[in-house]
């Protein structure tokens, strides 16, 4: 990563990343059948993790927008995604009070953490 792309969520659906510098918007990703709640970035850049009211996260490669892996596994809205400082894990947090830990490599769900009375908003990795 080198700070020049950004990339936004919108209630819209859809996922944008764009030029940092310019302004310029270089891709539009759409796929989500909701608002899209959050988004992160792989640790390496190469990947756009996106996290939507539809109970999906999804994963797209940065450069070319193609869809990577769809991750379905919460009832609610997954409100927060994070990458794992390896890259080899997800982590969605969700309106169904659970976390989620899956495999970014295989789509695989790992783990689901429980204990939160309400909605989880965000998640974040050590």
């Amino acid at each position: 990563p080198d700070g020049t792309k950004l990339a936004s969520a919108s209630s819209d659906g859809a996922v944008k990343i764009w030029n940092a510098l310019t302004g310029e918007l270089i891709l539009n990703l759409e796929g989500h059948s909701h608002w899209v709640n959050s988004v992160a970035w792989s640790p390496d850049g190469t990947k756009l993790a996106s996290g939507s009211r539809d109970g999906t996260v999804k994963t797209c490669n940065s450069l070319t927008g193609e869809l990577i892996l769809s991750l379905k596994g919460h009832p609610g809205s997954v409100w927060g995604v994070s990458w794992s400082p390896e890259g080899t894990k997800l982590a969605s947090g969700s309106g169904d009070h659970t976390v989620k830990i899956w495999s970014s490599l295989t789509g695989e769900l790992i783990l689901t953490l429980e204990g939160h009375s309400e909605s989880v908003w965000g998640v974040s990795w050590s």
